[in-house]
């Protein structure tokens, strides 16, 4: 076993060097009483920040979009116990959507008070769990970060005792290297030439993968040489610019886009994620021809041919054997024009829909959209034109409420001179406006809207679909703005009739945080699903 040398840096400077070396900037989370303090003082010293949240649940999603967003892992530190427990929601986005984030939780405990087996908590959700100490913790650590950042990218966890976080660290402390993409398979290539070969009507589904390095720009080179349509996931909105003529709309997996897919003689996945599809059967007989980086999730068909590596890579050297499809452009905008018409609510008052396209018109340029699960969800996506990678943040592996208002501070954080938008219904609004505080408190240029029907609308059709009757769906109309204002940021309450584009352009001209709560119409949001599922 190594011995620390008598200069050796405590354990917590040698976790806060790796970070540092590797490119992360700031750390969230709530600091309980034990080794998360050292963490935090090693860290300032070293010149990352702390970002004290809300909750533990915030801190782990803000982590995981940064973690997304960046390739670097974020980090999330909480107490012991309840802290750790309340974070498990950000972690399980984490795993599911594929981000690279680290967790540190104070503990293990050393008496019955607040003690949980974390490690086993953590478990399932996790890439790998375990403890850090001074004999092994840099060696440790630097492992756990290039399991974080190894395709499927995830979540690692570990438990850091307040005793073990200050002793000095045996060994030197290595750096993280990040593993190489995978060799590409000649014969899964020459069978990938071959199906674009027969092909003449392909389709192109883009997903979560296509979003990192120069693939969205192999991407935009793949559908030009096809010449055929390209839908999006809801994770991958942007990859093909919402202007670009191959863009046909969203993908799903359901009825919005069935007509086109099926039209299709070849669909091939460029970098989709099977979490990004809604549960179900697979609706379509045409081959699949895969590419991914990674063959991690199984695909609910079996394709036809899967190609593994860099998609960039792969886009490159398939790129000779491409040739224009039969799609003609009058298709493509017919299949764009179909989606947009199955999207749009038709609602008395403002909707979703309406105050997406406010939004549109009243943003600076370049803004970002990040959206919470929920009924308002189908219009706002459908309504926002995302131009570039990582254009719209959404949680569709785990679809969790009360995402926006976090991944919208990760955002402003992270690329501070890009403004966001969130747009969150009064359900996720509930569950997560506690960080109107953390937002005021980073200063960060985010615009929230309320889209403010007062229920949980889109559980409310489900219920209303098995004729039931109205129970724990329904609340009273909650007055978010003058939430919004006792905690400081600026706010407005639109009711129906008034000026929601005036509300929405004086917002975005606020410097820092603003809310717009928006009193909505949830009338059509039953036939809005029916038309994009049934």
């Amino acid at each position: 076993m190594d011995r620390p040398a008598p200069d050796s840096p405590v354990l917590v400077s040698a976790i806060v060097d790796q970070l540092r070396v590797l490119g992360v900037k700031r750390l969230f989370g709530i600091p309980g009483g034990g080794s998360s303090l050292a963490l935090i003082e090693a860290a300032g010293r070293a010149g990352l920040e702390f970002v004290l949240t809300r909750t533990e649940t915030a801190a782990a999603i803000m982590a995981a979009v940064t973690g997304e967003m960046t390739g670097i892992p974020g980090v999330v530190l909480t107490g012991i116990g309840p802290g750790a427990a309340s974070a498990v929601n950000g972690i399980a986005y984490a795993h599911l959507e594929k981000s690279p984030v680290i967790l540190i939780t104070d503990g293990p405990a050393s008496a019955p008070h607040q003690a949980l087996d974390q490690n086993a908590l953590f478990a399932p959700i996790t890439k790998l769990q375990g403890r850090l100490r001074p004999d092994s913790g840099p060696a440790d650590f630097a492992r756990a970060l290039e399991i974080a950042m190894t395709p499927p990218w995830g979540p690692v966890h570990f438990d850091l005792s307040a005793s073990d976080a200050t002793r000095p660290a045996a060994g030197a402390t290595p750096c993280p290297a990040v593993p190489p993409s995978p060799t590409l398979s000649e014969s899964a290539l020459e069978s990938a030439r071959a199906l674009l070969a027969a092909s003449r009507k392909p389709v192109i589904l883009a997903g979560l993968e296509a979003r990192h390095g120069t693939a969205p720009a192999a991407l935009a080179r793949f559908a030009g040489a096809l010449a055929c349509p390209v839908l999006t996931t809801y994770k991958a909105s942007g990859v093909l610019p919402a202007s670009h003529p191959g863009f046909a709309g969203l993908f799903t997996g359901a009825a919005a886009e069935a007509d086109v897919v099926r039209t299709a003689d070849l669909i091939l996945l460029f970098g989709l994620d099977p979490i990004e599809i809604i549960p179900g059967p697979w609706p379509y007989d045409s081959a699949i021809l895969d590419l991914c980086a990674v063959d991690a999730t199984p695909l609910p068909v079996e394709p036809a041919c899967r190609v593994i590596g860099d998609l960039a890579g792969i886009a490159k050297t398939l790129a000779p054997s491409l040739k224009p499809s039969d799609w003609t452009t009058g298709e493509i905008d017919a299949a764009r024009r179909d989606f947009a018409e199955k999207s749009a609510l038709r609602g008395a008052g403002h909707t979703a829909q309406s105050a997406t396209k406010a939004a549109v018109q009243a943003a600076p340029a370049g803004t970002r959209l990040s959206v919470d699960s929920g009924a308002h969800m189908f219009a706002t996506l459908a309504a926002w034109p995302a131009e570039a990678p990582f254009g719209v943040l959404k949680s569709s592996g785990l679809s969790t409420m009360g995402y926006a208002l976090p991944a919208a501070i990760a955002s402003a954080l992270e690329d501070p001179a890009r403004p966001v938008v969130a747009v969150t219904g009064d359900g996720g609004m509930m569950m997560s406006q506690g960080e109107l505080a953390t937002a005021v408190a980073q200063g960060c240029q985010i615009t929230v809207i309320v889209v403010n029907d007062a229920a949980l609308s889109l559980i409310d059709i489900k219920q209303q679909r098995q004729q039931y009757r109205s129970r724990g769906v329904r609340t009273s109309r909650v007055d978010f703005a003058a939430c919004a204002e006792a905690m400081g940021c600026r706010a407005w309450r639109v009711e129906p009739g008034e000026d929601l584009a005036r509300a929405l352009s004086e917002a975005f001209a606020v410097k820092g945080p603003s809310l717009v709560d928006v009193a909505a119409s949830a009338e059509d949001y039953g036939n809005q699903l029916t038309r994009l599922r049934d």
